[in-house]
C-alpha cells in the first residue's frame, strides 16, 4: 500500500513539474495572485456526453491519476483495481440524482481470432450527486487483472426516486462459455 502511494505521489509530482515553466523570472512574481477559492466548475462539463441533462465521460488515465492523487478516500479503489479488472466514469446531472446505476460489459481479447469476446456484465450502484455536481464511479469486477480484459459499453442511469435505493457496490456476472 505504501509503495503504491509513493508511486502515485512521485508520478503526481513529475506531472506537476512538467507543467511548470523551465525558469521562473521576476516577471512571474508580478502576475495576478491565485484566488483563495476554486473557480466554479464549467457547466455543462466539457468533454462529457449528454442525454436529457445527464452527463458522462470515461476519464483518461491522466485524469484518474490526478483524481487518485487528490482524494485519499479513493485509494481503496486503487487497491481493488490492482487485483481485479476495473473501469471508471465521471457523471453529473443538471437536476442531480438520488443514486446512479452504471451497466457495463467486460471483454477479453481472444488470442487466436484477435476479437473481443464478452466474458461478463457488471452493474454498479453509486451514491447520488447534487445538481451540477460531478461524481466519479469506479467499476470493479471480480475478473482478475489481465491486459487483454477491458471494461466497456458503459451505460449510465441517473435515478431520482427516493425509495428502494440499492446499496452502493458492484455486481459482476461472469458469462460461461456456453452462454456467449
Amino acid at each position: 500500500m505504501q509503495k503504491r502511494s509513493i508511486r502515485i505521489l512521485a508520478l503526481s509530482i513529475a506531472l506537476l513539474l512538467s507543467a511548470l515553466p523551465n525558469s521562473l523570472t521576476a516577471s512571474a512574481a508580478k502576475k495576478k495572485p491565485i484566488p483563495a477559492t476554486s473557480p466554479k466548475p464549467v457547466w455543462p462539463p466539457k468533454g462529457f456526453k449528454e442525454i436529457d441533462g445527464v452527463f458522462a465521460k470515461v476519464p483518461s488515465s491522466e485524469e484518474l491519476i490526478g483524481l487518485l492523487s487528490a482524494k485519499r478516500s479513493l485509494q481503496k479503489f486503487l487497491e481493488q483495481c490492482e487485483e481485479f479488472a476495473c473501469g471508471a466514469v465521471f457523471v453529473a446531472a443538471e437536476r442531480g440524482c438520488t443514486w446512479w446505476e452504471v451497466n457495463s460489459t467486460l471483454r477479453k481479447v481472444n488470442a487466436s481470432t484477435l476479437t473481443k469476446d464478452r466474458i461478463g456484465t457488471l452493474v454498479t450502484y453509486a451514491k447520488g450527486t447534487d445538481s451540477r455536481e460531478q461524481g466519479t464511479i469506479f467499476l470493479v469486477s471480480e475478473e482478475p487483472v489481465d491486459l487483454s480484459v477491458s471494461v466497456g459499453n458503459i451505460r449510465v442511469i441517473c435515478h431520482r426516486e427516493k425509495t428502494n435505493i440499492p446499496k452502493p457496490g458492484n455486481i459482476y456476472n461472469k458469462i460461461s462459455a456456453g452462454d456467449k
